[in-house]
C-alpha cells in the first residue's frame, strides 16, 4: 500500500463537464472563464475575481498595479513576505521589480509572526503578503492596523472561515490563489486574485488581455490568462467544495483522536483544530529532527513530507535569526492529508508514525 502526501480528487463530474466543452470546441479565454470568476467571488464574498494563469501570476499582477492603485506607495522597493513559503512567492516579487523583506512566523498557525513583521515595517514597504498557511485560517486585523497595504495568499486555505461572517481572503485589498493539482480544488494550473478594490481588478484583467488594443510606446500587456477548458474543470471542482472541506475535516479528527495521547506527552505539537480546514496536517517534533523520521515513513510507502522544501531566506544567503522558521523546518513533518485517504490508510500512518516518535523515548 502507497500512501501518497497529496493528490487531485477529481470524479466522473470533472470527465463529464469537460467532455461537453470539448464537443462544443469550447477551449480558450471566454464566457465559462467569466463564468467561474463570478462564482468565485460569490463564493469569497468579495466584488469580482479575475483568473490568471498560475498563483505566481496572480501575485505578480497585483504588487504590479499596487503603486497605481495607492500613488503614494510608488517609491515603496521592499515586499515583506514570510520566509517559511514557497519560492513562487518570493519569485513573483523579484519578478514586480522589488526587494522580498523575509519575516518570522508562529508556531501556532505557521503564518507571520506580527512581532517581527511590526520590527520590520519601514516608509520604504509596498505591502505585507500574509500567507495562511497549511489551511489555517488567520484573522488579520492587527496586520491591516500597521498602515501598508496587505495581501492575502489562500492557495492553502481556499473556502475557510476565519469567522462566520469573515471569509478567507476578503479581508485584505487583495486576494489570490493557485489552483494547481494538488490544491483545495484545482484547474490543473492556474490561479485568481481577488478584490473589492474595482481599479485593481480592471487594470489587471486589461493588461492580461493583450489583443487588439491600442498600445502607448511604454506600455506592454502580457498573456496570463486562464482558459475556458481549465474553468470547467474549476466550476466542476467547486460544486464539491463542502464536500472536500468536509472530508479533510474528517481526515483530521481522526488523526486529534489517533495522535492527542503523544501530544499531551509532549512528544508532539499538532495543528490547531479551530478555524482550519487541514490542507495539511503540521506536526511539530519536539525533540526529534524530522528529517530521519521523513525517511523511516518512506521506507513503510508512507510519504509524508518536510512542511517545505526550505525557508526563502537560505536561497538567498540571507543571516537573519528566524527562530520560529528554523524550528518549524527542523522539526516539522506533514502527514499525508488528502479527501482519497481511506479510515485504513489513516490509522496505518499514524501507527507508524507513532512508532517513530515513541522508539526514541
Amino acid at each position: 500500500m502507497v500512501i501518497k502526501h497529496s493528490e487531485p480528487f477529481l470524479s466522473k463530474d470533472e470527465v463529464k463537464f469537460l467532455s461537453e466543452l470539448i464537443k462544443r470546441e469550447i477551449l480558450s479565454t471566454g464566457k465559462i472563464v467569466r463564468k467561474f470568476e463570478m462564482r468565485l467571488a460569490r463564493f469569497l464574498g468579495v466584488k469580482d475575481a479575475v483568473c490568471t494563469s498560475s498563483g505566481s501570476s496572480a501575485l505578480y499582477l497585483i504588487l504590479k498595479f499596487l503603486p497605481e492603485i495607492f500613488p503614494e506607495l510608488k517609491n515603496a522597493k521592499k515586499v515583506l513576505i514570510p520566509s517559511f513559503t514557497c519560492p513562487a512567492i518570493s519569485n513573483a516579487v523579484f519578478m514586480a521589480g522589488y526587494k522580498p523583506v523575509f519575516a518570522d512566523i508562529n508556531l501556532d498557525t505557521f503564518s507571520l509572526s506580527l512581532e517581527d513583521v511590526k520590527k520590520k515595517i519601514s516608509s520604504d514597504v509596498l505591502c505585507v503578503v500574509f500567507i495562511h498557511s497549511f489551511g489555517i485560517c488567520s484573522d488579520i486585523s492587527d496586520f491591516l492596523d500597521l498602515g501598508v497595504p496587505v495581501i492575502e495568499g489562500i492557495a492553502q486555505a481556499f473556502g475557510g472561515k476565519v469567522s462566520s461572517q469573515k471569509m478567507v481572503g476578503s479581508q485584505g485589498v487583495a486576494s489570490f490563489t493557485s489552483f494547481y493539482a494538488t490544491k483545495v480544488i484545482t484547474t490543473a494550473e492556474g490561479g485568481a486574485v481577488f478584490s473589492n478594490e474595482k481599479s485593481l481588478v480592471e487594470k489587471i484583467r486589461d493588461f492580461i488581455d493583450y489583443d487588439k488594443k491600442d498600445y502607448n510606446y511604454y506600455q506592454f500587456r502580457f498573456n496570463f490568462k486562464m482558459s475556458d477548458i481549465q474553468a470547467g474543470l474549476g466550476l466542476a471542482q467547486l460544486k464539491k467544495i463542502k464536500t472536500v472541506l468536509k472530508r479533510r475535516k474528517k481526515i483530521a479528527s481522526l488523526y486529534f483522536e489517533l495522535l492527542e495521547d503523544d501530544e499531551r506527552r509532549g512528544k508532539i505539537k499538532l495543528p490547531p483544530k479551530k478555524n482550519n480546514i487541514f490542507f495539511r496536517f503540521p506536526v511539530i517534533l519536539n525533540d526529534l529532527s524530522s528529517d530521519l523520521v521523513i525517511l523511516n515513513l518512506k521506507r513503510k510507502k508512507i510519504f509524508a513530507e518536510k512542511l517545505i522544501f526550505k525557508p526563502l531566506h537560505f536561497f538567498y544567503a540571507e543571516e537573519q535569526n528566524l527562530q520560529n522558521t528554523q524550528t518549524a523546518y527542523e522539526k516539522g513533518i506533514s502527514l499525508p492529508i488528502h479527501p482519497n485517504l481511506s479510515h485504513k490508510s489513516i490509522m496505518f500512518v499514524s501507527k507508524e508514525f507513532r512508532k517513530q516518535i515513541n522508539s526514541r523515548y
